[in-house]
This record gives C-alpha cells, sequence and structure tokens, in this order.
C-alpha cells in the first residue's frame, strides 16, 4: 500500500493543471495516469487548443475571465513555450438573420462581464481576417482570445508541478477506486494499491469506468471528435480563430502555416480506446472550412485524427464533491471545451482542497445531477 496526501487520476491539461497548483501549495501529490501525458487518443493530445471565453456558458464565465488573464503570462509561469497567441476570437454572421443573432449575443457578453466583446461590420471583419469568403457580413470579436499547443501546454504543467515536488506514475492502469463505507480510501492500480487522504478523478473519458467500481453512475458519455490539419499555407495569414453562425466549425492557423479545422465532427469508437474516421465527416468539415476561407481549399488534408471525450449531459464539466460520498472530487465531463479554463481549474480545485469556498464553482457542481452511489455486489 503506498500513501499519499492528495491522488490525482489523469494527467491530461486539467489534471495536472491541479497537481501543479496543489504542489506549489506545498501538498503531498501522487499523479497517476494510463498512458504517458498527452498520449493518444486524450483529449489533452488531440484538443484543437482554443483559449475562449465569448459564448461561454455562464456557470463558467468567471473561469474562463480568470484563466485568460492567466494565459498571458502562464508561458513565463510554467517556464515553457506553450505557442500561445493571443490573436482574438471571432464569430461569423452570413446572413442579416445570424447579424442580428450576433449582435444580441454580443449584448449577452456584455451581461457576462466580457466588455471588450465587440460587434464589427463587413469591413472590419476583413480587417481582422483578410481572405474571408464574400458572403460574411459581420461578426463578434473577443480580442482577448486566442490559441495555444494543448500537448505542449499539458507537458508544461506535468513539469512544473514535478519541478515543485508532485509525484508521477505514468503507464500505469488505474483499475478501479477503493471504497471505504461512503468514503473514497484510493485506488487500485497496477503498480499496487494507493491510500490517499483525498482522491480527485480528472481521467476524461476513462473517468465513467472509475466512477463505476465504486457504484457512482457519472452523468457522462464518451464521444470522438474529430480534427483535421492542412498543408502548410503561408504563415500569419489567418490571426483569430474563427467560426460561423449555422456551421459546425473552428478554424485557426498554427505557427506552421497548416489550418487546424474542428467543430465538433464526430468519429465512430471502436474497441480498446480506438476510434474510426467517418470520411463523410472529414470531407464535410473540409467543405465548412473552405466556403468560410477560401485560401483552405489551395492546401489539401495533411491528416485528420480523433479524440475520446468525456461529454456531461448538459455540456458543463462536473468540478467538486459528490453528496454522501466522502474523500472525493470530480474534476471530469468539459464536454470539449476545458482546455482554455484548466488554469482556472487547477487553482479552483486546489482551494478546494484546501476548505475554502470556490463561489466559481458552484454552477458546475455535481450535485445538479442528484448523483448517488448505487450498492456494490
Amino acid at each position: 500500500m503506498h500513501h499519499t496526501e492528495i491522488l490525482i487520476v489523469g494527467g491530461g491539461v486539467i489534471g495536472s493543471s491541479i497537481a501543479y497548483h496543489l504542489a506549489r501549495a506545498g501538498r503531498a501529490v501522487l499523479l497517476v495516469d494510463r498512458s504517458k501525458i498527452a498520449a493518444e487518443p486524450s483529449a489533452s493530445w488531440a484538443s484543437a487548443g482554443g483559449v475562449r471565453r465569448q459564448g461561454r456558458h455562464r456557470a463558467e464565465v468567471a473561469l474562463a475571465i480568470e484563466a485568460s488573464a492567466r494565459w498571458k503570462t502562464l508561458e513565463q509561469e510554467l517556464e515553457a513555450n506553450l505557442n500561445y497567441r493571443r490573436g482574438g476570437n471571432l464569430m461569423l454572421a452570413e446572413s442579416d438573420a445570424h447579424a442580428h443573432r450576433l449582435a444580441t449575443f454580443v449584448e449577452r457578453q456584455h451581461r457576462n462581464g466580457l466588455s471588450d466583446v465587440v460587434f464589427v461590420d463587413r469591413k472590419q471583419v476583413r480587417d481582422l481576417a483578410p481572405g474571408v469568403a464574400p458572403q460574411v457580413i459581420a461578426g463578434s470579436y473577443s480580442p482577448d482570445d486566442g490559441q495555444a499547443d494543448s500537448v505542449l501546454t499539458t507537458h508544461a504543467f506535468a513539469a512544473a508541478a514535478k519541478r515543485k515536488g508532485a509525484e508521477y506514475w505514468t503507464d500505469i492502469t488505474c483499475e478501479s477506486l477503493i471504497a471505504n463505507g461512503r468514503r473514497i480510501k484510493g485506488a487500485r492500480t497496477s503498480h499496487g494499491d494507493i491510500e490517499a487522504e483525498t482522491t480527485v478523478l480528472a481521467a476524461g473519458a476513462w473517468s465513467i469506468g472509475l466512477g463505476a467500481s465504486v457504484g457512482l453512475n457519472l452523468p457522462v458519455r464518451i464521444e470522438a471528435l474529430q480534427m483535421i490539419q492542412s498543408t502548410g499555407a503561408a504563415v500569419n495569414s489567418l490571426t483569430p480563430v474563427l467560426s460561423s453562425l449555422g456551421r459546425a466549425l473552428s478554424l485557426k492557423q498554427i505557427p506552421s502555416g497548416a489550418f487546424l479545422l474542428g467543430g465538433g465532427w464526430l468519429g465512430d469508437l471502436g474497441d480498446h480506446d480506438s476510434y474510426r474516421l467517418r470520411q463523410q465527416n472529414v470531407e464535410g468539415n473540409w467543405k465548412e472550412a473552405c466556403a468560410i476561407l477560401p485560401a483552405v481549399a489551395q492546401q489539401r488534408i495533411e491528416r485528420a485524427w480523433c479524440g475520446l471525450e468525456a461529454m456531461s449531459t448538459d455540456d458543463l464539466p462536473l468540478v467538486g464533491a459528490v453528496p454522501d460520498i466522502d474523500s472525493l472530487l470530480l474534476a471530469l465531463g468539459f464536454s470539449g471545451h476545458g482546455f482554455a479554463i484548466a488554469p482556472a481549474i487547477g487553482r479552483a480545485v486546489a482551494d478546494l482542497i484546501a476548505g475554502q469556498s470556490v463561489v466559481e464553482l458552484d454552477g458546475l457542481r455535481s450535485d445538479r445531477f442528484h448523483l448517488s452511489r448505487n450498492p456494490l455486489p
């Protein structure tokens, strides 16, 4: 039996941010991950790396604002290159009806505290993103948003956590959580049992089975979310991250010049943590990008992949304690948009474990689902 103060199950960007924030506060932390850090097909390996505040659910806005401020100096804090770029986020309208919706959307962003989000007209859109398609007539622009590299960021959080004293066990399978009555006392792994004062379940798609091991049915499903990378275009030809009302699309350019396409297109889940791309979805995602930014059509698809994402039933993460279960915290179900708020989630969970009140997490509490444990055989 290995003993630790805090056990974190899952070493993705969320788990590693939590480990970093706990370790820098002087807590004894052991993190266990089934694979290497940010390895295929985890969400942290596959993420498009968007750093976005506009369009957030109200329950996430405070965390998104906090995280946005942290991103500006996070490379210095973590002593690592994250390929972070604050180029803005530009949501486009291609019709008068969509432009009207965007004007209302901008007003809602202001009510949520995002006073810098602005409605932009046809000319302003082209000043921000030269080369957008001629049918685009307006946009909502959030200048403080941007992008970063998810793999680099996850490794940077992990390396910083280790420098602060956190212990990492990688390529170690967590077989189950261990319960003693209503208390979660740790986990059973392929490297032996771990006993902890507090256990944090942050294993993404693999959290479902671990919750079930102690009778906890999490309101989470697994989806294989598709990404596409193009061949390299001229670097810095697209600055903001683009999306468009009525299209399933997220479009950005990474430092190599390649375009990176997402938007929630699905692949098929296979056996043993595998997936299969749907060719019609690859083609559909590519077509949407070409329709918004014709320069994409001058490139070709270099590669496509999927990441396994834990999607909650209301598309909001579950962060915090579980009623009637002691010594367990959840940080999961980020539903494809957890990367951007990872710095704030790490800080918030560390504060929770320290016994502080964290009102920013109130809308993400698991008790909104009335979770309970089933009796174990």
